[in-house]
C-alpha cells in the first residue's frame, strides 16, 4: 500500500477532454471504476475528475457508489463547461441563465457522487469591455450562483488559470480571484488554490497561500513549467506541503498533473514520489 501519510492526496481519473487520460490508466486500465479501485488499494483519500459532467449518468452513479464503498471522497469536477464565449464577465440575462443552467446540471451530478466542491472558471474575457466592469459582472453573477449553490450544499471553487497556458481567460491571478471571492462574501464561493497555476503567474507560493488562506477550500498540485508530477520541475513541494499541513489543512490535495515519463514505469515512479514526499525522504 502506498504510504500517503497525513496529507489526503487524491489522484485524478480524467484531466482533460477527451476522457480516458486517468493518472494511472496504464496500471489500472481505462475504466473509471477500475481506476478508483486501484487508487483505493493504494490508500489515497479520494479522486478528482475534471470532466465528470461529460460521463454518462450511469457511469456517474457507479463512480459515486464505488467511492462510497471504499470510504473515499469525491474531489473537484468542473462546473461550467461552456467556455467558448464570455459568460461570467457579461451582464446579459442570457449569459446569467447559461451560468445558472450549468449550475443546476452540476448540482444533479454532485448528488450522484456525493460531491461538494466544483471548479468554477471565469471563462473568457471580453476585449470590448473594461476589466473593472468585467470584475463587477463576475461578482454579481457569482452572487446569483451562490444562492443556488448554498441551497444545494455545494461550494463553487473559483480558480485562477494561468494566461501563459490558456490565453484569453479572465481570472489569471490568485489576488484577482481572492478579490472576487471576498466581494461575493458567501460560504458557497471560495478559492481553489492550484499551485501550478499560481507559480506560472506570480510564484511566491507560500506567501500567496498565507495571504488568501481564509478563502481556500482545496489545493491542487502539479510541478512547473510542464504541469507534471512533483519533483519534475521547479517547485519545492516538500516545503509547501509541510507549510500547508502545519497551517491545519485537512482537505484533499488533488494531484492535477500529467506524468513526465510515459507508460506504466512513469506511473509507478509517481507512486514512489508521493511515498517519498510524505515520508520526508524526497530530495528536492
Amino acid at each position: 500500500m502506498t504510504n500517503v501519510g497525513k496529507m489526503r492526496f487524491a489522484p485524478h481519473i480524467g484531466l482533460s477532454k477527451p476522457l480516458g487520460d486517468g493518472l494511472f490508466k496504464n496500471l489500472a486500465g481505462d475504466d473509471p471504476i477500475d481506476q478508483i479501485k486501484f487508487i483505493a488499494d493504494r490508500g489515497f483519500a479520494g479522486i478528482e475528475d475534471n470532466f465528470l459532467k461529460l460521463r454518462p449518468v450511469e457511469v456517474q452513479e457507479k463512480i459515486g457508489k464505488e467511492l462510497e464503498r471504499h470510504g473515499m471522497e469525491m474531489g473537484c469536477f468542473v462546473n461550467n463547461l461552456v467556455l467558448e464565449y464570455p459568460t461570467f464577465v457579461s451582464n446579459s440575462e442570457e449569459a446569467r441563465e447559461v451560468l445558472l443552467q450549468q449550475l443546476r446540471e452540476t448540482i444533479e451530478v454532485a448528488k450522484r457522487v456525493n460531491g461538494k466542491y466544483v471548479t468554477t472558471l471565469s471563462g473568457p474575457l471580453d476585449p470590448r469591455n473594461y476589466r473593472d466592469y468585467q470584475t463587477t459582472n463576475t461578482i454579481e453573477n457569482l452572487k446569483y450562483c451562490a444562492e443556488l449553490a448554498e441551497s444545494a450544499g455545494i461550494i463553487l471553487g473559483i480558480e485562477a488559470i494561468t494566461g501563459k497556458w490558456w490565453t484569453g481567460t479572465f481570472v489569471t491571478t490568485i489576488p484577482h480571484a481572492y478579490l472576487i471571492t471576498k466581494a461575493v462574501n458567501s460560504p458557497a464561493v471560495k478559492l481553489i488554490f492550484d499551485i501550478f497555476q499560481v507559480q506560472m503567474e506570480s510564484g511566491n507560493i507560500i506567501e500567496n497561500i498565507d495571504r488568501v488562506w481564509d478563502e481556500i477550500v482545496c489545493f491542487q498540485i502539479a510541478d512547473a513549467p510542464r504541469r507534471t508530477e512533483p519533483t519534475s520541475g521547479e517547485i519545492n513541494y516538500k516545503a509547501i506541503l509541510k507549510h500547508i499541513y502545519a497551517k491545519g489543512y485537512t482537505g484533499l490535495v488533488e494531484m492535477e498533473h500529467s506524468i513526465s515519463q510515459p507508460g506504466p514505469e512513469g506511473e509507478q515512479a509517481v507512486l514512489e514520489i508521493y511515498d517519498a514526499l510524505v515520508s520526508g525522504k524526497c530530495q528536492i
